[in-house]
């Protein structure tokens, strides 16, 4: 586990020698759950070079509504700099993000609507079966919004963190999560792993939500669609290899990312950047 600071977690590349194995990636703030960083992960690349993505580049997470002023303070010291909030505007509308606002200059935000048939209609739409039927909707009718998540991702040459997330942090974030750590080379093991982590730390707060949904629309909601289901993303993995063969390739060619920005953007989750 990874030394701390008070309650949060301490990048290991600012311990050396620290190992990057098994590593807790949650942020323990007080006002959100399942704040993850998407270092720590083995990667390899064509050219065969291999290494570990870096701590401090990039955060998932879920809704932000709760943060309080101890867990603000903690995020800007960790160098979050961005926030990409991919939720639908009936969900800002009714949970707005704090970081929209002024009260945080030296933080910016953007607003990527992204559609997910649940949470993006207050869960009164068609109901799927399973949660990957989802996922591969939004690679491949949404490419739009993808590109313009990533090209928000990029701070260019500017140091820092940038956090995106959703409102569960595990749908658009984690088909987001899988994308960006395939880029720079991380294994399908472990991006699945990474998908999968977010039911130890949202799976009480599910149960909650399934419940009082149950009730305000008087029907039963699948068990499935508040779980992280690791076959879920492999799943979602598998229809991203077969259809565009590579995330990169689903980016560049499919999505209208520019080349360089995804150079940047591999470069800084390995740790070669800003």
């Amino acid at each position: 586990m990874l030394p701390r600071t008070g309650k949060l977690l301490v990048p290991a590349q600012f311990f050396a020698g620290a190992k990057v194995v098994d590593l807790n990636r949650t942020l323990e703030l007080k006002g959100a759950r399942n704040v993850r960083d998407l270092g720590g992960y083995p990667y390899g690349t064509e050219e065969g070079a291999t290494g570990t993505t870096a701590f401090g580049a990039f955060l998932r997470a879920g809704s932000l509504s709760g943060l309080r002023g101890a867990d603000f303070a903690r995020l800007e010291r960790y160098g979050l700099r961005r926030v990409i909030d991919v939720r639908s505007s009936f969900e800002t509308r009714h949970w707005p993000d704090p970081f929209a606002g002024k009260g945080h200059p030296n933080v910016g935000y953007v607003h990527i609507p992204m559609l997910d048939q649940l949470n993006s209609s207050g869960m009164r739409g068609q109901i799927p079966v399973r949660m990957s039927d989802v996922y591969l909707q939004l690679l491949d009718n949404d490419a739009d919004s993808f590109r313009c998540v990533f090209e928000a991702l990029d701070l260019d040459d500017e140091p820092g963190c940038v956090l995106f997330h959703c409102r569960a942090g595990k749908d658009r974030t984690g088909v987001i999560a899988m994308l960006l750590l395939g880029l720079a080379g991380v294994s399908d093991e472990d991006i699945v792993r990474d998908y999968a982590a977010t039911g130890s730390a949202m799976t009480p707060s599910m149960w909650v939500q399934r419940a009082l949904v149950t009730i305000i629309l008087r029907k039963r909601i699948p068990r499935s669609l508040f779980v992280a289901h690791a076959e879920e993303m492999e799943r979602t993995l598998e229809h991203l290899h077969e259809c565009y063969g590579t995330a990169r390739a689903y980016l560049e060619a499919y999505a209208g990312v520019a080349p360089d920005v995804l150079d940047r953007l591999a470069a800084r989750l390995r740790g070669q950047g800003a």
